[in-house]
């Protein structure tokens, strides 16, 4: 599609054409504040990103790595997200997004990806806030190392 007219100040965001990136907001992460034997969910410390989307209908896609351990070889950990801004409404489309540590040896330090993309469902501000449960027992830590950061990214596309 050719750009036939500039319109205000050039940055619009409706109307776009679908798949156009919106807007990408991110925070830099230490990779080492987080520990929990808890069954309920639980925040994982500063592990979150902040957006408010442009429109309720654009998707908003996800994305993370965290290295986790769990000193339980038996035991793992899943993931989800919730806004909390919106009194930690889950906000991903199924129960969980993912697992770490699932029969791993309980010296195993490994990096684990994590990608999700939902409706915004929204135009007000959310934190989409990552959380983690241990199952089978155990401690869920990423006290991995202060030198290593990681980014939360979210990234709004038009539909």
């Amino acid at each position: 599609m050719a750009l036939t007219q500039v319109i205000g100040d050039g940055l619009a965001t409706s109307g776009l054409p679908e798949g156009t990136v919106v807007q990408v907001k991110y925070r830099n992460v230490i990779n080492n504040n987080f520990s929990s034997a808890s069954s309920d969910f639980t925040d994982i410390d500063n592990w979150y990103v902040d957006i408010t989307p442009k429109s309720s209908s654009n998707i908003i896609v996800v994305q993370t790595t965290i290295t986790l351990n769990l000193n339980d070889q038996d035991g793992y950990g899943r993931l989800r997200i919730v806004d909390s801004n919106n009194s930690d409404t889950k906000w991903n489309t199924n129960t969980r997004i993912g697992s770490a540590a699932y029969y791993q040896a309980t010296t195993a330090w490994l990096d684990y990806p994590y990608f999700h993309i939902n409706t915004a469902g929204t135009t007000n501000a959310m934190r989409l806030q990552f959380q983690a449960q241990v199952i089978g027992g155990g401690t869920l830590t990423n006290a991995w190392s202060n030198a290593d950061d990681r980014i939360v990214m979210a990234m709004e596309i038009a539909q």
